[in-house]
């Protein structure tokens, strides 16, 4: 599904930027969440040109994102919002920030992924979850 780390460069080569946006929090711990779940994407995928956004509260914001990849030669940039709920941030604010951008860089493509929310595998994560908790697994 995804290129191993000897073809990562074919990927490179295709200039496609992945954005994972998060939502952003005052606390630092937070946000360093995201950091961590992009270095398993990293990890995973073998893609190395995956990058954080934040809607509030902190930065880069997604703008800054987009130029920062498009200075990298980005043609195409993948934005995916690290967010459960179909709310107004995912309906409506990142869709409006998306179009700005669009008109800053006619020459890139962006696409809009789906949230994690729309994901079926969510309701496995949540069952797992239980059945950690039942078995006196993570107690927070």
């Amino acid at each position: 599904m995804f290129p191993s780390k000897s073809r990562s460069k074919n990927v490179k080569s295709c200039k496609t930027g992945i954005i994972i946006l998060s939502h952003g929090s005052k606390l630092k711990k937070a946000n360093d969440s995201l950091n961590k779940t992009i270095k398993v994407i990293k990890q995973k995928t073998g893609l190395d040109i995956v990058v954080p956004a934040y809607l509030q509260f902190c930065q880069p914001n997604l703008t800054k994102s987009v130029k920062g990849l498009i200075s990298k030669g980005c043609r195409t940039v993948i934005i995916i919002p690290f967010f459960l709920f179909n709310g107004n941030h995912v309906t409506r604010d990142i869709p409006e920030i998306i179009e700005k951008v669009k008109v800053r860089y006619p020459k890139a493509s962006f696409i809009y992924a789906k949230n994690l929310g729309d994901d079926i595998r969510i309701p496995d994560i949540i069952v797992d979850i239980i059945k950690e908790a039942v078995h006196g697994g993570n107690n927070h």
